[in-house]
Order: structure tokens, then C-alpha cells, then sequence
């Protein structure tokens, strides 16, 4: 008989990202974090995240169903792409833990410089177009909250 794998996963909590990130379904992960990322970890990220609107503590999350969910085979062996994802979103940052159990990230800080670098001309240009926008965004409502 085929034993069943699962993963605990709870929101990772921090107020510092909390506070200046980026939702992890949002344009911003999809533009600048898959870089960096990959697509199967990014997909990962997205499906633990929308599992959270349903269970704000957590829940336990069934890896071979994940893994077909997101197109990769339903095995968390060591080598597995559903494996690999799981250690990208540990490597940089995005979740922690080992083993059965891991905090994931709701929200993802900015891209760090180093990464940035990285990717093509293109997408540093966005992402210098991103921050501006956000920047005379946040001017914006705190003008609003002043005048209030």
C-alpha cells in the first residue's frame, strides 16, 4: 500500500515583509520573483497560498495531489521537481523548515539587488518602473491620510 505524503504548511509570519512586500500572487511575484524563483516553485507558492484563504493557520497539505495540481510528479523524493521547489522556496528565502513541516511566506519582500543583476535589461527596467509607481502611490495615500 502506497503511504500517503503530506506536508504541514503554516503562514510564515514577519511584519517587516508583512509591511513593505509583495502579495505572493501578485504581478510583482509573477514578474520578479519567477525569475528568481523558477515556475515550479512559483507555482508551489501560489498553491500553498491559496490554500491559506481557506485555512488562515494552517493546514496539511497532500503532496501528490500538489504536485499534479501544478503539472510535476506526485512524489516528494529527493531530486523530484516537486522536491527541488520546495528547497528553491527554502533557499531563497520564501519558506522554512524541513522535512514534514514548513512556514511559508504570504507576502515576499522586494527582489534583493543581487537577483536583480541577474535578470535581463528588460525586467530591471520594470522593476525600476514598478518601484517609482509605487513610490508616488504610497506619496499619494499618505498626502490623503495627512489631509484626513
Amino acid at each position: 500500500m502506497h503511504e500517503q505524503l503530506t506536508l504541514s504548511v503554516t503562514p510564515w509570519q514577519d511584519a517587516t515583509v508583512e509591511s513593505l512586500g509583495y502579495a505572493a500572487r501578485s504581478d510583482y511575484v509573477e514578474w520578479f520573483w519567477l525569475p528568481v524563483l523558477g515556475p515550479s516553485a512559483t507555482w508551489l507558492l501560489r498553491r500553498i497560498d491559496f490554500g491559506f484563504d481557506q485555512f488562515p493557520g494552517g493546514y496539511v497539505l497532500d503532496v501528490v495531489s500538489t504536485a499534479r495540481a501544478i503539472g510535476v510528479a506526485g512524489r516528494n523524493d529527493a531530486g523530484t521537481i516537486f522536491a527541488r521547489a520546495l528547497t528553491r522556496l527554502n533557499s531563497f528565502g520564501v519558506a522554512h523548515g524541513s522535512g514534514q513541516a514548513y512556514a511559508v511566506r504570504r507576502m515576499l519582500p522586494p527582489v534583493s539587488q543581487r537577483h536583480l543583476s541577474r535578470m535581463p535589461e528588460h525586467l530591471r527596467s520594470a522593476h525600476s518602473d514598478w518601484l517609482r509607481q509605487r513610490a508616488a502611490a504610497d506619496q499619494l495615500r499618505d498626502r490623503e491620510h495627512a489631509a484626513a
